[in-house]
């Protein structure tokens, strides 16, 4: 990695210019911008740089203050710092959930291209999140601010409540022509769904060199991603459907996220030798995959279940 060069260095945010080794040759001059997710914290790379300067792209990160969620990063100082980097060159902006939602507010700015996956505003009002209700929303909604003439890409899981609201209520009133990339059950995290079927790096080249979206098989039946996804869906109807598509899940490839929620669920349907079973399973494991993260632990003490394996004979 070249050596990085700060371009704005602020308690709210960092803005980091990173110069690829490899431009190639006889191809116009690409920047490509990328932003921190949540809880990324001030830092001068970060997501997307690596991956940016091995493809041969200069690339510039911006990232922000840990739970900030941008709102200290007006626009105006984002070009202020940006734009005598970008002038005359193919500028694309691109981010994952909070990431993307920046690529999404910011890129307008610089008439960039736009590549943004599974945008989220966690403070965003309308949703509701104790977690962010004390978190100050000081962007103006997207639609009012300054749009770029690019179509942008947002690749998303139509699946997820409040990603698919993100997308109707926030992205599509401002790009009412957004091409929309669905991935049914792919989760929120779509990006990693791709990594781990191999398509992650041609999907994102195509769309950041060329603006092409190249059609590609969707995640399925037999992948634990897509399993887990489908089993929070149908938790709000049927509970029994989802157990059986955790416990496929888990089989494939156990993670903490769907072994707790396989847990709770269990909890949830008082069959608690079921879930003394799988806790006592998961602690005698030793992979960290099976690992008890804390708020299932709270949860799993107060159903009066035991969370040490027992001493043999």
């Amino acid at each position: 990695m070249t050596t990085p060069i700060t371009l704005a260095d602020h308690p709210d945010y960092r803005i980091t210019l990173h110069r690829t080794k490899y431009r190639k040759e006889g191809v116009t001059p690409k920047m490509v911008i990328t932003f921190g997710g949540q809880p990324a914290d001030l830092a001068d790379s970060g997501f997307g740089t690596k991956f940016c300067l091995s493809s041969g792209w200069d690339t510039i990160y911006v990232t922000q203050r840990v739970h900030t969620q941008y709102q200290g990063l007006s626009i105006e100082a984002f070009w202020d710092a940006i734009a005598e980097q970008c002038e005359g060159r193919e500028v694309v902006c691109y981010g994952s959930s909070l990431g993307a939602y920046a690529a999404l507010y910011y890129g307008g700015s610089l008439d960039a291209r736009i590549v943004a996956a599974a945008p989220m505003l966690p403070a965003w009002k309308p949703l509701g999140l104790r977690p962010f209700a004390d978190v100050e929303v000081t962007h103006q909604p997207m639609a009012d601010g300054p749009l770029s003439t690019s179509v942008p890409i947002v690749m998303y899981d139509p699946m997820i409540p409040n990603d698919l609201r993100i997308v109707k209520e926030m992205v599509q009133p401002a790009y009412p022509d957004a091409r929309l990339v669905e991935v049914p059950f792919g989760g929120h995290t779509v990006l990693a769904t791709l990594g781990k079927a191999q398509l992650l790096k041609d999907v994102i080249v195509s769309m950041i060199d060329d603006d092409v979206i190249l059609n590609f098989e969707r995640p399925g039946e037999g992948t634990a991603t897509y399993h887990g996804e489908k089993a929070r869906y149908l938790m709000r109807t049927d509970k029994l459907a989802a157990r059986a598509e955790l416990e496929k899940s888990l089989v494939l490839a156990p993670s903490p996220r769907n072994l707790g929620a396989l847990i709770k669920l269990l909890i949830s349907t008082r069959d608690l030798d079921a879930a003394q079973q799988l806790i006592d399973r998961a602690l005698s494991s030793g992979d960290p995959q099976m690992r008890i993260i804390q708020p299932v632990v709270e949860v799993a003490t107060v159903a009066g279940l035991r969370l040490q394996v027992e001493a043999a004979g």
